[in-house]
């Protein structure tokens, strides 16, 4: 499409035509579409605007005319679309823009002046700190603010000096902006440059703000003060800060500095301040004042936080908060529990089995009836920290319940409640176990554990069905008793494979001498994760008597199994078995050589050179990566011959690319 017919699409009313002609454009000659592009940077339509911009970017202009041209589109003041696309386009130019922009910063134009230190900054431009600075004397006020806003963005600590000259004068918005920027810089401060501007009422924030970033343990009873202002602005970024300058300290100076006072405004007034802080807060603020809620420790915050427990994203600091409270928030919890919704009666009964609320045991029992799953399963668990006598029954009505949650819930109650009910949970096991349902079959072998009732899960270990056996197998190994080892390794010979992996997965985790010959049968297993679970069990065993049995099977293994046994291999034999792994290093298998080269690498680089042509040259690129990785890592400066010889190689762009970031990394780090 020629040039006449672009710009007559680009007057065209439909918006699409118009975009489609500045991709036309970008066809074409730069300095034939120069003119045409700018016309559409002043479009209408930010989608015409963008596709401009894009356009010129992409066109990567180098000379001082197109800088200017684009200088000189900041001041239409009557097209703000324009003026912005010439901003964004100069900020993607970046660094050839930097010495005609910084030609402009004494233009008669205020508004001009302004515009060029906000590229300035938005480039970031350290070289441009001084000129900047003399944009703090500037006449205009807004061109001002704009030098010290943009010394923040670029962060060149030289500005300091210079930003709390500003901060003696008397414009407090040039004052806000600079204490911002003093944050953004993240330098220390000279705490008497700060501490006056408190006197100012719309400074306050602000200041709090500048030493969350900056402030250390010499502000601490600055903060301490702001917890008291009368703004709840200035309240909450008092509060924040204090917490963002406690997690700088060390533990030792953090409790005496801050966990210790913290605690003695309990019941007081400044106290109530904090509470009332956490209504109405900014969304990034909640997580820290509510940390400071927890560390006093007040009751009155018990409401206020759990209601914040609604969001997923405060959940876990509100239930930390409220365990900082302690039980003396469990009068507010029950009185709160009657009007609480759904939500809040779930968090609100698993805090109260948290904080040993017995009696509580009554109204958690009638949770357990609620129609909200949620509030369900929460009464439960309760239930079974509490380790409350007498509610097993009701709890393993909930065995049946339609919702996973609560039957899970309701499991791992009653495994808590075999230490305090014990004789129940045994009836109610008994029942299960001569009972048709499987699934009841299966729940009575998880809670056998608790009970060490090792003969009534070797039983189940021989039910007829595998779910049935898997979990008395699993059971079987939390035991730990004399005959534990003999009932797993009977289940070693299962018809059902899964069977046979929790019984290798089982031994595995009892990991006494004597599991030693059964793993070892398991490696004969024809399942492959069967073998894999047994090698995984010799391995955290770390039995040298288990490496003839390994070195056999890896002459017939492959995939999954090959590599769990060179890492057992490696585990446990150490370096004397490495020529068997670096067999491994010639594999048809890339996951294989992958693994291998993995585990050489973690006993030095001797094996690089006798490797070095194969796997530089190998067939697969996720080898040659892995490879040059752990070349660049072994051998540090002294491989970049071989990584440059590698890169003339190479034809895989990701592979390539890795092998040019570690060349730059390793010869920046000898320069």
């Amino acid at each position: 499409m020629d040039l006449d017919t672009i710009s007559s699409e680009l007057r065209s009313p439909d918006e699409e035509v118009r975009r489609l002609a500045v991709v036309e454009l970008s066809r074409h000659p730069f300095e034939s579409a120069m003119e045409l592009l700018f016309i559409a940077m002043g479009d209408e339509s930010w989608r015409v605007r963008k596709e401009a911009v894009a356009v010129l970017a992409a066109a990567n202009p180098t000379g001082d005319e197109v800088v200017e041209r684009l200088i000189d589109l900041l001041r239409s003041s009557d097209n703000a679309g324009l003026r912005n696309s010439a901003v964004e386009s100069l900020e993607r130019l970046g660094q050839v823009a930097i010495a005609p922009l910084c030609r402009y910063l004494k233009d008669p134009d205020h508004d001009l002046r302004k515009f060029v230190i906000d590229v300035l900054g938005s480039i970031g431009c350290a070289s441009c700190v001084s000129l900047l600075v003399r944009s703090l004397e500037d006449t205009d006020p807004n061109v001002r603010v704009a030098a010290a806003e943009n010394l923040g963005k670029i962060g060149d600590q030289s500005a300091l000096p210079y930003l709390l000259q500003v901060l003696e004068r008397e414009e407090v918005w040039l004052k806000f902006t600079v204490l911002d920027a003093l944050a953004q810089i993240g330098a220390p401060v000279p705490l008497s440059a700060l501490q006056p501007l408190l006197e100012e009422r719309l400074l306050k924030r602000a200041v709090y703000d500048c030493l969350a970033v900056l402030g250390d343990g010499d502000c601490l009873s600055i903060l301490f003060m702001g917890l008291g202002e009368t703004a709840r602005s200035a309240r909450q970024s008092a509060g924040v800060a204090l917490v963002r300058v406690r997690d700088r300290l060390s533990e030792d100076d953090a409790q005496t500095g801050v966990d210790l006072p913290l605690r003695l405004l309990r019941g007081s007034k400044t106290a109530e301040g904090m509470i009332a802080a956490l209504n109405g807060a900014d969304p990034a603020q909640l997580d820290p004042l509510v940390r400071l809620a927890g560390g006093v420790g007040d009751e009155r915050a018990t409401v206020p936080l759990l209601k914040l427990a609604g969001d997923e994203r405060l959940r876990n600091s509100c239930l930390d908060a409220l365990r900082q409270i302690g039980s003396i928030a469990i009068p507010r919890l029950l009185e709160h529990f009657t009007t609480a919704d759904y939500q809040e009666k779930t968090i609100v009964a698993f805090l109260l089995g948290e904080l040993g609320c017995s009696e509580a045991t009554p109204l958690l029992v009638g949770g357990l009836a609620d129609d909200f799953p949620g509030l369900r399963a929460s009464c439960a668990l309760a239930l079974g920290r509490l380790a409350s006598r007498g509610v097993s029954r009701a709890v393993a009505k909930l065995l049946e319940d339609s919702e996973p949650q609560v039957r899970d819930a309701a499991l791992q109650a009653l495994q808590f409640l075999t230490l305090s009910d014990g004789e129940t949970v045994e009836e109610i096991c008994a029942e299960f176990v001569q009972s048709p349902s499987p699934d009841q079959r299966r729940q009575a072998a998880l809670l056998l554990w608790g009970l060490a009732d090792a003969d009534r899960l070797s039983l189940l270990a021989k039910d007829e069905d595998p779910a049935v056996r898997r979990a008395a197998v699993s059971s079987l190994a939390r035991v730990k008793l004399p005959q534990t080892v003999g009932h797993l390794s009977m289940a070693l010979s299962d018809e059902d494979p899964e069977v046979r992996v929790s019984a290798a997965q089982a031994l595995s985790e009892i990991g006494s001498a004597d599991v030693l010959e059964p793993l070892l049968v398991a490696l004969s297993d024809p399942d492959p994760w069967v073998q894999t679970a047994a090698l995984k069990g010799l391995s955290a065993l770390g039995d040298r008597g288990a490496l003839p049995g390994v070195r056999e099977l890896l002459r017939k293994a492959h995939g999954p199994v090959l590599i769990t046994g060179l890492t057992t291999l490696a585990t446990v034999g150490g370096a004397e078995e490495l020529p068997a792994i670096e067999v491994a290093l010639s594999d048809g298998d890339e996951e294989v050589v992958e693994a291998a080269i993995g585990i050489m690498s973690a006993f030095g680089d001797g094996w690089i050179d006798t490797h070095l042509d194969k796997l530089i040259s190998h067939s697969h690129w996720g080898v040659r990566r892995s490879f040059v990785k752990t070349l660049a890592q072994l051998r540090g400066a002294q491989s970049l011959p071989l990584l440059e010889r590698a890169l003339e190689g190479e034809s895989d762009s990701l592979v390539r690319g890795e092998i040019v970031g570690l060349i730059g990394r390793l010869s920046h780090a000898i320069q």
